[in-house]
């Protein structure tokens, strides 16, 4: 029987509050389409791409005791893993109540508990305790590094007698008058007791005893186990390998000694014994509040002031990109020297206004982006909230870039890396006040599946924790009350990055954090008080900011002056080459010196009236004035181009007797001149005459190549799918939809969703309805795809129309059209 329907069954009978605490753990599952009814919710939460997103939370004890139950045979219960890992009752209960709720494994109560479950997965309750039920992809996952490992009834019957005899003697049983089939049973149920084979164990000698720990050691990091057993056997020796068939733990078979899976479960249990710990101790330092407060307001108010700064440049001279994309190397050192700002730290400002949507790439190179104007005159509150969220939902540490193919990425391109879910489970276990860096040095017990290895583990929790004192989320070395704003209000975000995410657009993410950064800027308002800046101008030609400058402000300052340092009190200073570029932009002196005038505490010092009056006085002098093409001829000529009335739109100058200027380019004067009647050759700077080449360049359609290779356009519709996040419903109002349908049954499924089920049985009812939703609204779905060669991708995918059995879709992946087989999806998840 399949384990759906008790899963489903199991969530059909939770009270409210229970299943909306699933709920609230699983938020992949709120998003629209919403599943109808428990079976389709059943069905989503046992989706291997849910099951993952719920696994990146898992702590290391949870993380051992779903191994232990997808390892051992038969019913398993928390009683029985409590003695077998020799762990307290109670403590072992909260940690299987602790997986109930995160919708990893189900209770099957005594009274319907006799189902068994494919592949281990349940089994009938012992003594009226409930058993441990795992989704079956979870089984096999965890289970899958024993999965090559014969069992202990596969290599009896497949051994000689005589063997399968002399091993039951080792175990301590008479196998005397006993048959093949009842040896071979006997065998079996004797290795199944993990207890007998553990005092076993314990009694071989050393070098059996390594061997067997070296083979614990090469399943959990998932080796090879046939060439890791040959490996260990030919270092162990001969010796080792006897005493394991004498002590009845392995077993001769077609000349090859063999360790059956039983035994290899025993070991596994044996070797993490006692390892269940809990969480660590990490202690909560004594701070001041008032401390914690002051010091996150300060880098807050720092980290709004240069992410201003550093938008404010990219308004007046756009920063340069790399033609793969990106700032480089020279170009950040440049930016770091304008900003005053250590160069290391400038990657996290350019990943996190990226992110936010506030630093875009258009032809010109970096430019603020749409929303950057009212941005820029928000609340101090508001303008951290969308920094700060962009650092939650960030896939890397940005101040800590790691290797793409060991090839440097320069920001703010993505890379992929697991530093975010690092940052998400650092933030959510230095909750209450721990201390955040003993938490980090513990992070691998709160999340043991981040795959780093020691020193680069350690190297991203540094650059996390730095990037938190940043933005003020961290400060004294404890979460700060920005920083519990944070995580709490990031918590529907955390899905939509990082390797778990449900692959969203750039659009659909950044308009989500728009939409998030309003909340919490709004409740981060009393913490991040709007404050009027002070702006001094002193006889040194030195202008002091105290506190974030304003726009105009900003503005002024920066088409007139040159920053010298910043910070709580930033410095300006002007310059004769400062004061001509704000004349060379626009400004008159009378502007520059009013504006100044209305933005400082007292009136501007002598030194620098008399400054900016010396350089209005000679500003001018000489004038360049640009043009594109010259024309010559003799006075005659030109003097009749120049009262030409047709050439007007030249815009004809006289620079000599002989010579004409035009800022058109010389195409379009050469043209003009002929359409009025005169008979124009072309020179190039040298005065050679130009003689236009025989060939003329292809004006015709593009090719298919070339349309395939270009982007969609704008206005399409698969630019609405890319763009609109799926809405998201809260665990309250699923419930209620679920309990409705409960009540009111669940309707038929629809023609749509049969010619489906018809093109694809691999589907199950709640995938069918996704792509059933997603075909009828064209919307997107996320698919794991086989191709025609046998190839497997993931992909998200925006569904224009189904013919027959295909569909046409927009492949995001491809960046491209893309027809898909029905029969060739795999399975099926949200685009949330």
């Amino acid at each position: 029987m399949s384990s759906t329907p008790s899963f489903a069954t199991h969530l059909a009978g939770l009270d409210p509050v229970k299943l909306g605490a699933v709920l609230r753990a699983r938020p992949d599952v709120l998003v629209e389409p919403l599943p109808r009814g428990f079976e389709q919710l059943a069905q989503r939460l046992t989706d291997a791409r849910s099951l993952s997103r719920a696994l990146t939370e898992l702590d290391r004890d949870s993380l051992q005791v779903g191994v232990a139950v997808a390892l051992l045979p038969g019913p398993v219960t928390a009683d029985r893993l409590a003695t077998l890992l020799g762990v307290p009752r109670d403590a072992m209960h909260a940690v299987v109540d602790g997986l109930f709720a995160r919708g990893l494994a189900w209770p099957v109560p005594a009274a319907t508990g006799g189902e068994g479950g494919e592949g281990g997965e349940g089994g009938e309750s012992i003594l009226g305790e409930p058993a441990i039920r795992l989704p079956a992809p979870l089984h096999s996952h965890w289970s899958e590094p024993f999965a090559e490992i014969d069992t202990a009834t596969q290599l009896a019957s497949a051994a000689l007698v005589e063997d399968v005899r002399t091993a039951v003697r080792a175990l301590g049983e008479d196998p005397t008058g006993l048959r093949k089939p009842e040896l071979v049973a006997l065998f079996a149920r004797l290795l199944a007791d993990s207890v007998r084979v553990a005092v076993l164990v314990a009694a071989l000698p050393a070098p059996a005893r390594e061997l067997l720990t070296d083979l614990g050691s090469a399943v959990d990091n998932d080796l090879p186990f046939v060439l890791m057993l040959a490996e260990r056997e030919q270092r162990a020796g001969p010796a080792a390998v006897r005493a394991l068939i004498h002590a009845g733990l392995m077993l001769p078979v077609r000349g090859l000694a063999e360790l059956p899976r039983e035994v290899a479960v025993a070991v596994w249990i044996t070797e993490h014994r006692g390892t269940l710990t809990g969480p660590p101790d990490v202690p909560r330092p004594a701070v001041d509040p008032a401390g914690v407060r002051s010091s996150a307001q300060a880098a807050a108010q720092d980290a709004v002031r240069t992410v201003a700064a550093l938008l404010d440049e990219a308004a007046t001279v756009p920063i340069a990109a790399l033609k793969r994309g990106g700032i480089g190397g020279r170009e950040r050192l440049r930016l770091a020297k304008r900003l005053s700002l250590p160069p290391a730290d400038l990657p996290v400002w350019i990943d996190l206004t990226a992110t936010a949507g506030l630093l875009i790439h258009d032809d010109a190179g970096y430019v603020p982006g749409p929303g950057f104007t009212a941005w820029r005159e928000a609340t101090p509150s508001r303008q951290w909230a969308p920094l700060a969220l962009a650092w939650y939902v960030q896939e890397h540490a940005p101040s800590g870039r790691e290797l793409d193919d060991e090839r440097d990425i320069a920001p703010p391109l993505p890379i992929e890396s697991e530093a975010g879910l690092l940052r998400g489970t650092l933030l959510r276990a230095a909750d209450g006040g721990r201390s955040v860096r003993l938490t980090a040095e513990n992070i691998d017990w709160f999340f043991p599946l981040d795959g780093y290895p020691d020193p680069l583990r350690a190297a991203v929790m540094a650059a996390t924790i730095r990037e938190a004192e940043l933005l003020g989320v961290v400060a004294v070395d404890v979460l700060s009350e920005l920083g519990e704003a944070l995580r709490t209000s990031a918590a529907d975000l955390a899905d939509l990055a990082g390797p778990a995410a449900a692959f969203p657009s750039y659009r659909a993410l950044t308009a989500a954090i728009t939409t998030a950064a309003t909340a919490l800027g709004d409740r981060c308002a009393e913490l991040l008080p709007e404050s009027r800046p002070s702006l001094i101008l002193q006889s040194d030609l030195t202008a002091v900011v105290s506190g974030p400058p304003t726009a105009t402000m900003a503005q002024v300052l920066r088409a007139a002056a040159e920053p010298e340092s910043r910070g709580a009190a930033g410095t300006w200073r002007f310059t004769p080459a400062s004061v001509r570029a704000a004349l060379d932009a626009g400004w008159t002196a009378d502007e520059l010196l009013d504006a100044l005038r209305a933005m400082a505490d007292h009136t501007p010092p002598q030194a620098l009236e008399y400054l900016v009056a010396d350089v209005a006085r000679r500003h001018g002098h000489v004038r360049v004035r640009g043009l594109r093409s010259a024309i010559l001829g003799d006075e005659p000529t030109t003097t009749e181009l120049l009262h030409t009335r047709v050439l007007a739109k030249l815009h004809l100058a006289r620079l000599a007797p002989t010579v004409l200027s035009s800022p058109e380019d010389l195409d379009t004067v050469l043209a003009e001149l002929r359409r009025a009647g005169f008979y124009p050759v072309a020179e190039d700077a040298t005065g050679t005459v130009i003689v236009p080449s025989s060939g003329r360049a292809s004006s015709g359609p593009l090719t298919r190549h070339q349309k395939s290779a270009s982007p969609p356009p704008a206005g399409s519709g698969r630019t609405r799918g890319a763009g609109g996040a799926p809405r998201r419903v809260t665990p309250e109002e699923l419930v209620t939809r679920l309990l409705t349908d409960a009540d009111e049954g669940v309707p038929p499924p629809s023609p749509l969703v049969r010619e489906l089920a018809g093109l694809n049985d691999r589907l199950n009812d709640g995938e069918l309805a996704l792509l059933a939703e997603a075909v009828e609204s064209r919307g997107d779905v996320v698919i794991a795809y086989r191709d025609k060669n046998g190839k497997r991708t993931v992909r998200r995918i925006t569904i224009n129309a189904m013919f027959g059995r295909w569909l046409d879709a927009w492949c995001h992946l491809r960046n491209d059209d893309r027809e898909f087989a029905i029969a060739n999806i795999q399975s099926i998840s949200p685009a949330g």
